[in-house]
């Protein structure tokens, strides 16, 4: 058998390579993972949305050799079943030359190490050219002006990554500076997030600073961890040979506790339905974010769920993480374990939205609503045991207690389920639960009290039973002064 060793056409590969579906803000992501495995502290992505547009990102990192440069240039130039460093974010070796290419035509890398600084490029325009995998080097005067060298001359060593000729962008887009500019806004965001664990660091040695043009970037917590009514669940960890899968379950504070702030940092409230689920990290980077894999559907009432999976880079091939680090399958053998995690998590969300701003230890409430499942069918009618309800029955004749039973039908019947429904997925601020001055309460509770009498009826039963009632359960110090003012003992 006779053997030939057939070379891959450089320009259509490159090419073709382009198109594997790296978004912007990903690719620039997938340069800052080699920053941040070269044990960078800083990374600044500096750019120009004029024409010419270009962008550079800058590290302190380790730096390279002209050597490891050129090794660096090659495409594939690590195996992913390579055993790496536990703190490695690379995958296939192909991030840095496939994530630059996809977003523009020319990538130049510039690096310093022991004080020698040296450049390569790749160049689509010259690739054709020469048909052929043509690496191109600089001469230390043309380094010198280079985006990245001045950055690079004051550092010990360090990286900077060049990307110029943006033809996709000018392709898509009439106004590019003004699409460049959404892009780089779009990317600041998913950084934010993306490299939120770096970024917040409590260990200063860790920590990881980002900077977009001189302004730093402040990582976004998707589980608002700081946040006091946010509900930590118990940490679970699950094994897999040597390995170690850590399971971290949060539950969000119900939305009407959350500030502006709070709001922007888990992604605006039309966001807060579609990112429940997992948060997949991947040494502490985040690679994919709001699904439940299909265990449970996205739902209403489970939007404030969201579980933290640690996973190391070692169980790459279980995972079946893409090469773009943004796609991933949840191994089989894994769903059991996490089906009860799941299930418990999602039931805490829900019962946020069902006792939300009551501490509630019971279901013998005398509620204002009670819902009836009528054959599938949910409605709420009015409680007609209410005090209210019975003093006017009580102060009614025959006809006036029709009238008032009709009354209740006709809110009952209206009830905007729909409206309130839409509302609400919409996740609109002002769709809340009201709450009245306290004054008027009491003068409402007052009134009761009064009634009651004028029938003869049980004054210390009701005063006992105030804060069973779900309505006065909102103002505690409005039940706490009737009773004192009309009981005897409270």
């Amino acid at each position: 058998m006779k053997e030939k060793i057939v070379m891959p056409y450089a320009p259509i590969l490159v090419e073709s390579t382009r198109s594997i579906g790296y978004s912007f803000e990903a690719a620039v992501a997938d340069i800052i993972d080699n920053s941040i495995s070269a044990s960078a502290t800083e990374v600044h992505v500096c750019f120009s949305s004029k024409d010419p547009q270009w962008l550079c990102i800058e590290d302190d990192g380790w730096g390279m050799t002209p050597q490891e440069l050129e090794n660096a240039m090659r495409y594939g130039s690590q195996s992913s079943t390579e055993v790496r460093r536990k703190d490695d974010l690379g995958r296939f070796g192909l991030g840095l030359k496939m994530a630059s290419l996809s977003q523009c035509r020319k990538v130049t890398v510039l690096t310093k190490r022991d004080e020698v600084i040296c450049a390569a490029c790749w160049n689509l325009d010259y690739i054709i050219q020469q048909e052929n995998w043509s690496l191109q080097f600089f001469s230390e005067n043309e380094i010198e002006n280079l985006p990245g060298y001045q950055y690079l001359r004051l550092k010990k060593s360090g990286t900077a990554v060049i990307w110029e000729g943006f033809d996709r962008l000018k392709q898509a887009a009439s106004k590019v500076q003004k699409a460049f500019d959404e892009k780089i806004e779009l990317t600041r965001k998913h950084v934010s997030l993306v490299f939120h664990r770096f970024l917040n660091d409590e260990n200063p040695k860790n920590r990881l600073s980002i900077y977009f043009n001189g302004e730093a970037v402040k990582g976004i917590d998707p589980f608002l961890t700081k946040h006091p009514a946010t509900q930590p669940l118990s940490e679970q960890v699950l094994r897999v040979a040597a390995e170690e899968i850590r399971v971290k379950p949060y539950v969000l504070p119900y939305i009407s506790k959350l500030s502006k702030q709070d709001i922007a940092a888990i992604g605006g409230k039309e966001e807060l339905r579609q990112k429940q689920g997992f948060y997949i990290y991947r040494n502490k980077r985040l690679i994919i974010w709001g699904t439940w894999f299909r265990l449970i559907k996205h739902n209403e009432l489970g939007k404030l769920a969201r579980v933290r999976v640690d996973i190391p880079n070692s169980l790459d091939h279980i995972w079946e993480i893409d090469i773009k680090k943004s796609r991933a399958s949840l191994p089989h053998f894994i769903k059991k374990n996490l089906v009860d995690i799941v299930e418990n998590t999602v039931g805490r969300s829900e019962r946020v939205y069902k006792y939300r701003g009551r501490n509630v230890q019971t279901d013998n409430l005398v509620h204002v609503w009670n819902p009836i499942d009528d054959r599938g069918r949910l409605q709420y009618q009015i409680n007609r045991q209410l005090p209210v309800i019975q003093i006017l029955e009580a102060n009614l004749n025959e006809g006036g207690g029709a009238i008032l039973e009709a009354f209740i039908k006709m809110i009952e019947d209206a009830f905007p389920y729909s409206d309130v429904y839409y509302r609400m997925a919409k996740s609109e601020a002002n769709v809340t639960e009201g709450s009245l001055e306290t004054n008027e309460v009491y003068g409402m509770a007052e009134q009761m009290v009064h009634q009651i009498e004028s029938i003869g009826g049980d004054v210390a039963a009701f005063l006992k039973t105030m804060d069973k009632m779900d309505f006065f359960l909102k103002y505690p110090d409005v039940v706490s002064q009737i009773r004192e003012v009309y009981g005897n003992d409270g």
